[in-house]
């Protein structure tokens, strides 16, 4: 099984990636949120190579800070240890593009984390959000995956908010502007079909 989730891992990235060479422009200064391993960040680096990029992590991972941001090949400009639901070290309206890709609904407070986002993101500035739809669908796949290799695999959505549909309500009420909202990997089938939802939304510049 763990080839299929792979593909369907780096599918994700390459669609994400899509999206944003449609824009045909540069996005000096990005923040991708939760970036882990970098895995995303690379990617978009390779793509956007006069872009800088930076990583948001609550964990510190031992050796990947030095080995993203000492590279000769693809160098990440920094990678950093914070909690976006806090204040960060940013500045007000510091980035262009910001990422928050499966990571929002793994904090206590989704609203503050939004918060920060829209503080530290350029006006006009550009938030691409992916969260989990946590539909029928996907709670069934999760529990074969528990039974076929005997791991616990938790659900999402343990804080303040329990659903995507109360993220979307939340998102509603801020002073933003979604400019798209789809299901993935199948944009065109019920929200059942669907394990991601991705949210284009652009920052007001009142």
């Amino acid at each position: 099984m763990i080839p299929l989730f792979g593909k369907m891992y780096f599918g994700r990235i390459k669609n994400i990636i899509k999206t944003f060479l449609q824009f045909r422009k540069n996005f000096p200064k990005v923040l991708d949120i939760g970036g882990g391993l970098g895995l995303f960040s690379l990617n978009f680096k390779l793509n956007f190579p006069k872009s800088n990029v930076f990583i948001l992590d609550e964990a510190l991972y031992d050796g990947i800070k030095a080995t993203l941001t000492k590279s000769t090949i693809i160098k990440i400009n920094d990678y950093i240890q914070g909690d976006i639901q806090k204040k960060t070290s940013f500045d007000n309206d510091s980035f262009d593009l910001i990422f928050a890709l499966d990571v929002l609904e793994h904090v206590d407070n989704p609203s503050d984390a939004i918060d920060e986002i829209m503080r530290i993101l350029k006006k006009n500035g550009l938030l691409f959000i992916s969260v989990p739809t946590e539909s029928m669908l996907l709670r069934v796949v999760r529990t074969l995956i528990g039974t076929v290799k005997n791991i616990q695999v938790n659900p999402h959505w343990l804080g303040l908010i329990s659903s995507e549909k109360e993220f979307f309500n939340v998102l509603s009420q801020k002073n933003l502007k979604i400019i798209s909202k789809r299901y993935f990997p199948f944009k065109f089938l019920p929200r059942l079909f669907s394990y991601d939802v991705f949210y284009l939304i652009q920052k007001n510049r009142d």
